[in-house]
């Protein structure tokens, strides 16, 4: 556990300072994640990535002598639920910086960070209203960036030239429709049809006989979670043969394993599925690791690295508005997956792969770099 530790993140430990001594006992941060509901899978990857890190920091002797605690909390993919557990680890637990995840629930609890001066990282949610966002870090690109991509190479390279579209009618599964339809018209393509559907739903044969009825050549789901699964099951029971396709977003167990979803066009992001800590992850929870682990180990792992940098500059404390400070002054910081800097707009870039499903796996066709 600490090989991987000491390989990327070196914290000066202050063990029995004025810092350690001034503030006793653990220090806490919170986790606001998808633990149950249609988005589960990605929470068992994102709570594991995060208690791993926190494990190891932990091996390592802790941050400035002190031990690091996870709170986690559960939205399912409510942003109304995110709310009240802010509202509880503000007020109740005092936390100076909390990890959170999917576009609504993190919008809407940006307020209550703001006012209370904590810090949130996001490492899933993408939609592009994340950017610029005071005391919110992305460690992720927004949206745009990686519809951008499949919707170029869909047009352009694939040569699918009209798309019907179903539609998750939630803050990322709207922005990424946006973003596709604007950047798929601008690559020569035409949107054909268009279908909502709530997030939580089972049955979708409706909304897909109508986009059915419209034909095209491909049928883009901008949803995301167990239920791309059931669409693509579906879509096929009803005949449905144009190709399908998808961001990263559909990566989770339930559609890897789907006979429906085999053949996706998809992008990804990048993951090494047979790294240490790829290996690492499945031994410990018997699952195989997805980009969202390591994504949550990292923002772990951030906090960390800016939470000692803000105990040393303020002779012990540390609260929000240091941890803050610390981020905006370091920027770029050493991952499991390579550097990370923090944009302008506190988001993150990263290199997106394109390729195709299949087999349970996604076999990579192309790698777009991202732009210095």
């Amino acid at each position: 556990m600490r090989t991987i530790l000491s390989a990327f993140f070196t914290f000066a430990l202050l063990a029995g300072s004025s810092a350690a001594t001034a503030q006793p006992g653990p220090i806490k941060i919170g986790a606001i994640l998808p633990l149950t509901g249609s988005g589960a899978s990605y929470g068992v990857w994102m709570k594991g990535g995060a208690e791993m890190a926190a494990e190891e920091i932990n091996a390592a002797g802790g941050i400035a002598g002190r031990k690091l605690e996870v709170i986690y909390e559960d939205h399912a993919a409510d942003a109304s639920k995110a709310v009240n557990a802010m509202r509880r680890l503000v007020e109740v637990e005092k936390v100076p910086f909390s990890l959170t995840s999917y576009s609504a629930p993190t919008l809407a609890i940006q307020p209550i960070a703001v006012q209370n001066k904590v810090v949130i990282m996001n490492g899933g949610g993408q939609s592009d209203n994340l950017a610029n966002k005071d005391y919110l870090y992305n460690n992720i690109p927004v949206v745009s960036n990686e519809v951008g991509v499949i919707a170029d190479w869909l047009a352009k390279e694939k040569k699918l030239a009209s798309a019907v579209l179903i539609v998750a009618n939630d803050e990322a599964g709207r922005n990424a429709a946006k973003t596709f339809r604007e950047r798929y018209g601008a690559a020569g393509g035409k949107v054909l049809a268009e279908e909502q559907v709530a997030l939580d739903a089972t049955d979708f044969r409706a909304q897909l006989a109508k986009v059915k009825a419209r034909g095209g050549d491909l049928l883009f789901i901008s949803s995301y979670g167990r239920n791309v699964a059931i669409i693509a099951d579906q879509a096929r029971e009803l005949g449905i043969t144009l190709p399908m396709a998808g961001t990263s977003w559909i990566l989770v167990p339930e559609v890897m394993k789907s006979k429906g979803a085999e053949g996706i066009l998809t992008t990804r992001l990048p993951f090494d599925p047979n790294s240490a800590f790829a290996k690492k992850f499945k031994d410990k929870y018997k699952t195989d690791a997805g980009f969202f682990a390591v994504q949550y180990y990292s923002a772990t792992m951030i906090f960390a690295k800016a939470a000692q940098e803000a105990i040393k500059k303020s002779g012990g404390a540390l609260n929000g508005e240091g941890v803050k400070n610390a981020i905006e002054s370091i920027r770029a910081f050493d991952t499991i997956s390579g550097k990370l800097v923090f944009q302008a707009n506190h988001g993150a870039v990263m290199d997106i792969e394109v390729g195709t499903l299949k087999g349970g796996k996604v076999e990579v066709e192309k790698i777009i770099k991202a732009a210095p």
